[in-house]
């Protein structure tokens, strides 16, 4: 018998299709107790690389170290809507749904907003309420992005008191919350985009298979056996070409390593490539996240539930990013 090789493509990202949306389905929550939003949306900027001193059980622990940070930019998130929802035998149905009865400026251009508010909705149907959400619109105009489209995306509010949620949600509904009213440095967020899109690619790229020899009688990068004749069937495991690319992904544990305004901070010498000023408070995470720059990431806080650890940060790295 011949070598084996190794299976090519991870099966743990099945299917690899394009995502439905920009802005990306949540598939679960972890209620962490705290009364607050359990997600935010930002932008993501770049990438540059802090210097701080290691406070994990490693070999390098009170050493420091160099470590890849992103920079992303999170403008003002304005609270729209508040949903409540009741335990059904077929999990969770809508009850009632109250609006603000303001938006912000380009709101018009992803739904028609309201411009009624009826608050005594909530307190009817908060004795059925089993999870209290709410609709967050961003404010991209606020940022560096140039664009004037927000996004919308849904939250669950944390803790195990309806009515506490419903008196907090009532509290912020029509206003702006800003990162430090939702998380602090720190805490671990999961970061769920789409990410980079590569369009329809064949075997060598999209799973690393190797290339024929070069006398082959066919082309040298095409997969080889697609399974046996009597099958009747190609297997799903089988590499085969298709979309490479703007695929929804979730990045787990990313560590906020720092929240701030100024963003001479972290500007490199030659800017970040591909993306504006930074005008809007923004977060340094710990490592990469899904997806190019100015992509929308949901930052949800993390299901693992680690313990919140504020990092000690020396020196932030201003280095070209060019090349």
């Amino acid at each position: 018998m011949g070598k084996r090789s190794t299976k090519r493509g991870s099966q743990a990202v099945w299917h690899r299709r394009r995502a439905k949306r920009m802005v990306p389905r949540v598939a679960g929550w972890a209620n962490h107790g705290k009364v607050l939003p359990e997600a935010l949306l930002g932008y993501k900027v770049g990438m540059t690389s802090v210097l701080y001193s290691d406070d994990s059980d490693s070999p390098t622990k009170g050493q420091d170290i160099v470590a890849p940070v992103t920079v992303i930019e999170v403008p003002p998130l304005f609270v729209y809507s508040i949903t409540l929802l009741g335990n059904t035998p077929l999990g969770l149905k809508v009850l009632t749904e109250v609006t603000a009865s303001t938006s912000p400026k380009n709101a018009n251009r992803i739904i028609t907003p309201s411009k009624k508010s009826d608050l005594s909705k909530l307190d009817k149907f908060a004795s059925q309420a089993a999870d209290v959400r709410i609709k967050m619109i961003s404010i991209p105009e606020k940022t560096g992005l140039g664009k004037k489209t927000p996004e919308i995306f849904e939250t669950p509010i944390g803790g195990a008191d309806a009515k506490a949620k419903i008196e907090y949600a009532k509290g912020i509904l029509g206003k702006e919350l800003g990162i430090t009213d939702i998380i602090s440095e720190g805490e671990y967020l999961d970061a769920i985009a789409v990410t980079t899109g590569k369009g329809w690619q064949g075997v060598v790229k999209r799973y690393g298979v190797a290339l024929n020899t070069h006398k082959s009688t066919k082309a040298r990068r095409h997969g080889g056996s697609i399974g046996p004749e009597t099958q009747a069937k190609v297997m799903y495991t089988i590499p085969r070409p298709g979309q490479m690319g703007f695929h929804r992904r979730v990045d787990k544990a990313k560590r906020v390593m720092m929240i701030s305004q100024d963003a001479k901070a972290v500007l490199p010498v030659d800017g970040f490539i591909h993306y504006g000023m930074i005008k809007s408070p923004y977060i340094l995470i710990d490592g990469s996240v899904p997806g190019p720059a100015k992509r929308a990431i949901i930052l949800r806080k993390s299901v693992l539930g680690r313990t919140t650890k504020k990092p000690v940060i020396k020196e932030i790295s201003k280095e070209s990013k060019q090349g």
